[in-house]
Order: C-alpha cells, then structure tokens, then sequence
C-alpha cells in the first residue's frame, strides 16, 4: 500500500500490541508536517486512560498535539525512534522502500515507520503498513550468512524480499536479521513473526563485517557467557557454525516463543538524546534505573558496569542500554547486550558513557566511590569488581574454545590485564599499637 507522497500529509496510526492474549491499544496519531519537517502526534484516549508511561520522561501524556523537535531524531518523537534502524539496516531499508516504489529524496521517516509496520523494536506498531505482504523464508544458516554478504556489500539483486525486510528492521550498524533459530541450529525462519514454530526461538542474527574483524561472533559470544557467569544479567546468545565462520544468535528479551512482545526502549529514546555522541554518564542511568525502575535495576547496572570495565566494552553508548515495560506499566533494566570489547573513542580511547567524569583509567576507587554515590554497600561494589575482574582472567579461554584466534583472544586478554592493573584494590597502611609500620586493608586511595 502506498500511503503518500511529501505533498500529502502522511497519517499513522500508533499501536500498543502485547500479542496473543491482550487488547491492543491505540496509542495515537502521528502527521507530518511538512512546514516544519518534524512529525506531530495526539496521545488516543485509550492511552491516556491505560495508565502506561511508554515514555515517561520525554512524552507525557495529554491532550492536544505534540510537535517533534528535528534533531536528534530527524523530526519524530523520542518514543518512536528505536523502531528506524541504523548502519545496516537503514540500507535494506533504503532498498525495501524504492522496491515498493518509493524515491528516496521524496519520503519522510513516517513513511520508514509504516515500512516497519509490526516489526520493530519492542511493542509499538505502525498502521498502514507499506509493502505488508512476506511469506517467512525457512533457510540454513549458511544460506543467511550469504544473504549478510551479499547485503552488506549491497548485491540486493538475488536478495529476497524477506530478508530485506528481516536485515531493514534490525538496529545496528553491523550485518545482521531478525530470525528465529530451529532446534536443531542449522535451520533459520528470517523475519519478526507474529508467532514462531514450536522449538524457534526468536532471535537476533549477527555476522562479522565483511572486511572486519571475523572473531566478533566469537568475541561476543564469550563476552555474553562470561557476564551471565560473573553476575551480569545478560541475554543469551550461541553460536551458529557454518562453513565460512559463525553467526551469533541472541535470544530477543523483546519477544517470546508464544507471541508476546515486550516494550522496550533504549536510554536514547527514554532521554531523547543522540547515541552517536558521548553525553551520558553512568550515574544519569543510575538515576535513570532508580526514578522509572527500583533498586535491583541500581544494582544490576553496576554490575554490568565493572564488567563493561574491566573488559574494555567502551562502546557503551546510549542505545547499547534498554529498559523493558511489562504489560502492568512496570519498567525494568532490559538484558545487557552487544557486550564485545571495542578500542573506546578517539585517540584516548575512552568509554562513550563516562563514570564519574572519567572516560579511561577507571580505578578500583572510581568504581567503589560510584557505588557509594548510588547507594550500594561497600561489599557489595567490591563484590561486584572481583566478579568483573575474575571474568577478564577467564576470556583468553573461552574465546578459544568457541572459535577465536589465538592471537586475537590474546591481544584482548593482553588489553584486559592493563586495565586490571588500575582495578586491583589499594593497600592502605593503617597505624596500630605497637606498630608504627601500621598493618594493611582495602581502601580507595593510598595515604600521603
């Protein structure tokens, strides 16, 4: 269906869709304005009488129209912007849209909404839909990393329809799908279904850049191991072998095998704020986690910071953290996710999201005064850097085992050990009776 041109006013309709089981919801309407190149919408009734913050920060709910501000989301709503894909993505969206007979230089992001129609990110659907009509492509994993090449070198010629649309509605700037995985992992469904096969698991498909590194599934996945290891709540991923290398598959907390989906939303879109610069600091998403979350959130943040610490995961960037709502209007920190280690920003090589300030060099006291700022025992913090420090230790392993090179598993684990060297807890000589060398215990900070 084509919904319209930039001379037309281009019209969605916004759903809330929990799948089987629920009511949908009718969230709103979004318009574009041409005049002011920026998307406005009206919140439904239904939503205003549901009782759910789909974005609790940035869109509160009310009657009369909201205008979009242009950046940092090129004219629509903070709420809406996780469904737009990035890198990746964004090209096979590109092509999905002129195959269905749209120019590029004539469309406007609703229209890249309404190509997403129901799958996107999390809960939130698109009516009307552009180009709805896909049967699923049952494929081997094989067959899918060709797909990933071909995609990504922008061969679209011999690409199918469905994995156009499976590729054009991930986020990311790396090659991957939405895809559910069979049982046997050899067999892959490309594409977000309403519901999958009975023993599919809906996943998200990720591939090595062609060009780029070929041990990242490999990276990852140990990295995703070692977090659920080490206290990390994170989401599953495995590895799908084939001939010319591995996929990895990560279990989506967005979807269920039965159907549901769940709400979600990256820290971008809850704060309305661009991922492509490093303007967040952990303890805004300690507040972030306490105001819209509770304390375990607090917690499982921290955790996952020393981890992201002590195993240079330095792209952690605003969409790399999400919080998920259950269908009561509970909001929760969502799995951690893309945990590969990266070289960190520029030539310092810094954490995109700072810790009190610092973007590199984070100590052993950095991270135990950041836990006392956001109410954590001193035990606990402690814990949770061993946790973290222990996990370093055990990567040169596993990455191995699971099909890294020697020599790329050892420049990390080589990595690993310069930044533990700033994490090992400090001595501090303490003065006793009878003994004025003083004896020793943890502390922050050395004494003059």
């Amino acid at each position: 269906m084509k919904i319209g041109s930039p001379a037309t006013q281009v019209r969605l309709q916004v759903f809330l869709e929990h799948g089987p089981g629920f009511t949908n919801i009718p969230v709103g309407q979004c318009a574009w304005v041409p005049s002011r190149r920026v998307a406005a919408f009206e919140w439904s009734q239904e939503a205003m009488d549901s009782g759910l913050n789909l974005s609790p920060l940035m869109m509160p709910k009310g009657p009369g129209l909201a205008y979009a501000s242009h950046d940092p989301f090129y004219g629509i709503h903070p709420l809406f912007s996780d469904s737009i894909p990035d890198g990746f993505g964004l090209r096979l969206m590109n092509k999905g849209l002129i195959e269905a007979g749209y120019k590029l230089d004539e469309i406007n992001p609703l229209h890249r909404l309404a190509w997403i129609g129901e799958r996107g990110v999390g809960a939130l659907t698109y009516k009307p839909v552009i180009d709805a009509s896909a049967e699923p492509l049952l494929t081997s994993i094989f067959d899918a990393a060709s797909l990933a090449i071909s995609a990504e070198e922008e061969n679209f010629k011999d690409i199918p329809k469905q994995a156009i649309r499976a590729g054009g509605s991930a986020l990311g700037a790396r090659p991957k799908f939405w895809a559910s995985v069979g049982p046997d992992k050899t067999k892959v469904i490309l594409g977000d279904q309403p519901k999958v096969f009975t023993g599919f698991v809906p996943s998200l498909l990720k591939f090595a850049p062609t060009g780029g590194d070929p041990n990242e599934p490999y990276l990852e996945a140990a990295c995703l191991e070692l977090a659920a290891r080490h206290g990390v709540k994170a989401a599953a991923g495995e590895l799908l072998h084939h001939p010319s290398g591995a996929a990895l598959a990560v279990e989506r907390f967005d979807r269920l095998p039965n159907g549901d989906r769940i709400h979600t939303q990256t820290v971008a879109a809850l704060l309305g704020i661009n991922f492509r610069e490093p303007n967040l600091d952990y303890k805004a998403l300690a507040q972030l986690a306490r105001k819209i979350g509770g304390d375990s959130d607090v917690e499982r943040l921290y955790r996952q910071l020393c981890f992201n610490v002590a195993l240079s995961m330095r792209d952690d960037h605003a969409k790399n953290f999400s919080f998920s709502m259950d269908p009561d209007g509970q909001w929760y920190l969502s799995p951690a996710y893309d945990l590969c280690p990266s070289a960190g920003l520029g030539l310092t090589q810094e954490h995109t999201t700072a810790i009190n300030g610092k973007g590199t060099k984070i100590t052993c006291g950095d991270l135990l005064s950041f836990a006392g700022s956001i109410g954590l025992s001193p035990l606990l913090a402690q814990e949770a850097i061993d946790n973290a420090r222990a996990a370093a230790t055990e990567f040169e392993a596993l990455a191995v085992s699971l099909g890294a090179t020697t020599r790329r598993a050892k420049q990390w684990a080589n990595a690993f050990k310069s930044i533990d060297a700033h994490l090992k807890p400090v001595m501090v000589p303490v003065a006793g009776p009878g003994n004025s060398r003083g004896r020793s215990k943890k502390g922050n900070n050395p004494m003059p």
